[in-house]
């Protein structure tokens, strides 16, 4: 009601005309006085103004009316003088009468015009131009004042206009999980059906005399409950969305009130989290060559290949895993497929075993220890690759994360165009991660800060970055380093601005940061030139593609 009748009042009042008004005279009273006075806003000066106002109007009215009575006697004289000439009058009038003392009279005159004239051309005085100089000082004062109480005023309406549309808004939404407890419940549903479906399947595989098209009708069956549980998990994604967004604007309240959805979770992890995907639901096939370090295995969702990383977490575990998830999440989020970052799908926890489920999408034999034992990059698609993690390592330090185990295996090409970072172990933090040792070649990709035992750091992730470049600048040429391990870049023939680039990476990494790195001169370069070794790489390429067309002749045989 306030707000309603506060609008209303502003609506009567010709703002916009009054600000106009006192904008213009301002504005003709500065290109009349120059630049104002700064000083304490006091009525004393105003006072003496009037007062000298009033005093010089007074000598002035008193000087003109000793010039109108001078003139008025002088008409006078005229008058009487006219009539001693006249013969229409009967009454005849002396010369003594008529003249009178005209010397005097003139003199008067002419005293008085002087005065008066005097008055008015003569220049005012350093003690009047100072008052008249604290008066405009004043004035204006005062009309910035009330600028800026009009300012003011718009500045509420507009924040009383939007308040008022934000709370219509509010009163017309209701925060209602129905839609979401329903979406819950047809999930249940579909996945007690699509369990039942899985034993019948391996019921009837298990069984002796078990008929083919029956089993192909079941898997069929599979599939499509499959892809209906996906949909309703993204539907529910979508509906957390919305309850994510009354919650931020309107009821904070709502996760408290409806414990039972799970709300709180689901913004804590960023919206990456979920409470409805199963681990044994999926069809996967374990990744035997992946799975050195943590149990890993392949499936399809949706048509896209998938990787599930599957790590042990204890209650503490678990919460830190789904806050550096979370983290990493947001971060892409903020530019998703610009952002120079592996995307996270879904991160959910096994109900059965301390297992944390993390799925990523899978690129087969696209990370760069793959590609480059392969087919080689071209120096063009090398320094392409390398711009996008530049821009993988400049999200995630703009979000204050170090990614800590940049290597080989955790860069990706796709397409041999775009490059990505991959995530990293969240179950470990970023001095766990960054004290693993990581070889490309004979070169080691830690650090020497690192090596001298002190934290990771945004300049140890762009040392690691520079040693992968210096990699796929040089190929299998021989890498010689110094005694503290760091590569010596000189003994090869690179490109200037690439050479620029390695030796801020490697020598002068403290005072570089990703975002220069991204913008550095060698990836700015016109498209089809190369910055690297085009000869020796493009021979080695042309070498490898031989060594693979044989092999796959073999492999036909």
């Amino acid at each position: 009601m306030a707000v309603e009748i506060f609008i209303l009042e502003v609506d009567e009042l010709p703002l916009n005309k009054r600000l106009k008004t006192l904008q213009d005279l301002s504005a003709s009273l500065e290109a009349v006085y120059g630049q104002a006075k700064e000083g304490t806003d006091s009525e004393e000066i105003l006072k003496k103004f009037y007062d000298w106002k009033c005093d010089k109007r007074e000598e002035i009215t008193s000087v003109r009316s000793e010039t109108e009575v001078s003139l008025q006697r002088l008409v006078s004289w005229f008058q009487s003088t006219l009539k001693a000439f006249d013969l229409s009058v009967e009454e005849s009038l002396t010369s003594e009468d008529t003249i009178g003392n005209i010397d005097e009279l003139l003199e008067n005159t002419e005293s008085s015009v002087c005065k008066e004239l005097e008055i008015s051309l003569i220049e005012q005085g350093d003690a009047d131009k100072e008052i008249i100089f604290n008066t405009y000082s004043q004035v204006l004062q005062r009309i910035h004042s009330e600028e800026r109480l009009i300012a003011t005023v718009q500045s509420k309406y507009k924040d009383s206009v939007e308040f008022k549309k934000q709370v219509i808004e509010c009163l017309n939404e209701s925060p209602n999980v129905d839609h979401l407890l329903s979406i819950k419940k047809t999930l249940k549903n579909l996945k007690a059906r699509l369990r039942w479906k899985l034993v019948e399947k391996n019921n009837l595989e298990e069984s002796d005399d078990h008929d083919g098209s029956e089993i192909e009708i079941i898997k069929q069956e599979i599939t499509q409950l499959r892809n209906s549980v996906f949909q309703e998990i993204y539907h529910e994604q979508e509906e957390y969305e919305k309850l994510t967004s009354l919650v931020k604007k309107w009821f904070p309240e709502l996760p408290l009130l409806h414990p039972e959805i799970g709300l709180l979770k689901y913004m804590n992890s960023g919206g990456l989290l979920t409470m409805s995907l199963e681990r044994d639901l999926l069809d996967t096939e374990p990744m035997k060559e992946l799975s050195s370090k943590r149990p890993l295995v392949c499936s399809e969702v949706d048509g896209q290949i998938i990787l599930l990383k599957g790590y042990s977490v204890d209650v503490d575990t678990e919460a830190r895993v789904i806050q550096r998830a979370a983290a990493y999440h947001r971060a892409w989020k903020e530019a998703k497929e610009q952002s120079g970052l592996l995307p996270l799908i879904f991160l959910f926890l096994c109900k059965s075993d301390p297992m944390a489920y993390l799925m990523v999408p899978y690129y087969p034999r696209a990370n760069l220890r793959a590609i480059q034992s392969s087919m080689p990059l071209t120096s063009e698609e090398a320094l392409k690759v390398m711009k996008g993690v530049a821009q993988g390592l400049h999200t995630l330090h703009k979000a204050d994360i170090i990614h800590g185990a940049l290597h080989q295996n955790n860069v990706f090409a796709l397409n041999r165009q775009q490059g990505i970072v991959g995530d990293f172990d969240f179950t470990k933090s970023v001095n766990q991660r960054a004290s693993v040792s990581m070889m490309v070649g004979d070169l080691s990709l830690l650090s020497p800060e690192l090596k001298m035992g002190k934290p990771a750091s945004p300049s140890s992730d762009l040392y690691a970055y520079g040693c992968l470049l210096l990699w796929l600048s040089v190929q299998n040429q021989e890498l010689e380093t110094n005694e503290d391990g760091i590569p010596k870049v000189d003994q090869f023939h690179l490109d200037d601005n690439v050479k620029s680039l390695l030796c801020s990476l490697i020598y002068c990494r403290s005072s570089v940061t990703a975002e220069q790195v991204l913008n550095a001169e060698c990836f700015l370069l016109p498209k089809g030139k190369s910055a690297l070794n085009t000869e020796k790489d493009t021979e080695y390429t042309q070498k490898k593609e031989e060594e693979l067309k044989v092999e796959n002749l073999d492999k036909n045989k």
